[in-house]
């Protein structure tokens, strides 16, 4: 067994004792076994399969319970001391002594899976001090493989990606819902009417093809938990760009509450312009509600 990775910096540096592996096997591990969760989300899809709501409009399926199972069985066998967060598994606050955690979410967009759609995928990163430092997101029927390590880029199906160059929101490509976009009671600085708008159901998803230039921005004021964007969080710093709350700050990952306000995401050349629009509509919205 090696030794733990030493690296220029401290930021990601753990004790030997709580962590006898470095990031290189945890890198391989992750690339095989999001892989092979792809494989068996595929056995399940568009087939009849079990599905109930956990809570109203929040669907799952037996598919997502299997490829969570294989996940937190193969991840946490081979790297024990290791902390588990997921979607689809009860929260432990063991979790929080930790220093390297996975978080995952078996199937990120759970009702494009069940509709037979192609917008959902497999998320996985593995968290070391609050910051993901491996992550991984499969969109097998995309046949798009994401990958991205601490400061070594990011690459889809073995390619490396960057962000768009973008600096002209009017001609930009927003990855959100194009209905909300054109309420402009909701948003005091309205969006250009030009301004190109499609939606994806998985989050992460959207992240990512804002990570590899196919779109510009993506915002989202609804809670996204941790699951939910910590392997798009690092793919996207990975390719050169940004990812923040609505309120312009850092996500933090594995704390109590695992959740975040709200997530905008962007290619550098665009979020100065793209939180001109977002900070006045969350002062708006906080002033109605007080």
């Amino acid at each position: 067994m090696s030794t733990p990775e030493k690296t220029a910096n401290n930021d990601h540096l753990l004790d030997d004792d709580c962590c006898p592996w470095d990031l290189g096997e945890d890198a391989k591990l992750v690339r095989k076994v999001t892989k092979e969760a792809g494989r068996i989300a595929l056995s399940y899809f568009a087939r009849d399969v079990h599905t109930w709501e956990k809570s109203p409009d929040n669907p799952v399926s037996e598919a997502d319970l299997a490829v969570d199972e294989f996940l937190r069985t193969t991840l946490m066998q081979n790297r024990h001391g290791y902390g588990w967060l997921s979607e689809e598994t009860e929260d432990q606050p063991e979790r929080l002594k930790c220093g390297r955690i996975w978080i995952v979410d078996p199937i990120d967009g759970t009702k494009a899976f069940l509709k037979g759609g192609d917008d959902w995928g497999i998320s996985v990163a593995l968290v070391q001090d609050t910051k993901p430092v491996i992550a991984a997101f499969y969109a097998p029927v995309k046949n798009a493989f994401y990958f991205a390590e601490h400061s070594k880029g990011v690459t889809k199906n073995n390619i490396p990606v960057v962000t768009s160059h973008q600096n002209d929101l009017s001609l930009s490509r927003m990855m959100g819902d194009p209905s909300a976009f054109k309420i402009n009671n909701f948003w005091p600085c309205s969006w250009p009417q030009t301004m190109y708008c499609e939606q994806a159901n998985s989050i992460a998803l959207r992240i990512c093809q804002v990570a590899d230039g196919q779109f510009d921005c993506c915002v989202t004021l609804r809670p996204k938990n941790d699951w939910d964007v910590a392997a798009a969080d690092l793919i996207i710093r990975e390719a050169g760009g940004l990812l923040t709350t609505g309120d312009g700050d850092k996500l933090v990952f594995n704390r109590s509450k695992p959740l975040h306000n709200h997530i905008v995401a962007s290619c550098p050349n665009l979020m100065d312009q793209v939180m001109e629009r977002v900070s006045p509509a969350l002062i708006q919205w906080r002033q109605r509600n007080t």
